[in-house]
């Protein structure tokens, strides 16, 4: 009797710890503007995504190997929205995918790389700067400037990673860049050169020597620079703007979920299977 108890019980507890399956739907997007345009402070550089351990949205073997299937197209449900997006003058799909796995949590999803939309390795290196500038040598680069060695690689419009997992509910996680051509101002020369003593302005000095005499403290900007002021040159080169899309959403089964930034967006649908 006691066996058989136990036996119920388990046949009774089993339905709560069988493997979900969800199927996911995403699409990533850009707006067609200017970022120059959007009132947003944008740092001036972004850090580096960490893609350790990330899998090819877009590879099966890889992905079959982690538990993950690729969709085909005619079981996608967001076409309509894809649509609308490719069809307006203000947005540009870049990426529009769907995939099966199951609940697994955070430490079992594998992060799911997406690479779309123009590469412009040919142009620029890896930290964004443009092939065709001058490269700055130790001897050239101005004080305080320390000069990096320049990487060529792939660098896509769009790159970084999504992953969709489950903690008591389900989340989606996102780090991703939209890179972008522009411009910055670089700093090309600092330059000590002397000033003429009828600008000096009658100034009382803070510093006194152990000797009692007056010393001028060279402070950037004020009148007083010890008679020499700094003069910085700066000039204007292009640069590969990166702006970071970097969030995490809880959502529910079966609703469409939109997250929004400035300068792009994600469109997402995970239905449980059933």
């Amino acid at each position: 009797m006691k066996k058989l108890i136990i036996l119920l019980l388990c046949v009774i507890s089993w339905p709560s710890f069988a493997e979900r399956w969800f199927d996911v739907e995403v699409i990533v997007f850009k707006r067609n503007q200017n970022p120059d345009a959007v009132q947003e402070n944008w740092p001036d550089a972004q850090p580096d995504i960490n893609l350790s351990g990330a899998v090819s949205v877009f590879d099966k073997q890889t992905l079959a190997a982690r538990g993950l299937q690729v969709l085909p197209k005619n079981q996608w449900q967001l076409n309509a929205e894809y649509n609308r997006l490719a069809n307006h003058a203000g947005f540009k799909p870049l990426a529009h995918v769907a995939w099966r796995q199951n609940d697994g949590g955070r430490g079992a999803m594998p992060k799911l790389r997406f690479t779309a939309g123009r590469n412009f390795g040919d142009n620029f290196y890896t930290d964004g700067t443009s092939k065709d500038a001058p490269l700055v040598t130790s001897e050239s680069a101005p004080d305080g400037y320390q000069p990096t060695d320049k990487v060529s690689g792939p660098m896509y419009e769009l790159d970084g990673f999504i992953r969709v997992y489950v903690q008591h509910y389900l989340f989606i996680e996102t780090d991703l860049a939209l890179r972008e051509p522009g411009e910055r101002k670089v700093l090309k020369e600092v330059q000590a050169v002397p000033v003429p003593l009828d600008n000096q302005v009658a100034t009382e000095v803070e510093g006194i020597t152990a000797e009692g005499s007056d010393i001028a403290a060279v402070t950037e900007g004020s009148a007083l620079t010890g008679l020499q002021k700094l003069e910085r040159t700066y000039s204007v080169e292009k640069y590969l703007n990166s702006y970071a899309f970097e969030q995490k959403r809880r959502m529910r089964s079966g609703e469409i979920h939109y997250l929004d930034h400035p300068l792009m967006g994600l469109i997402i649908q995970v239905t449980r299977v059933e």
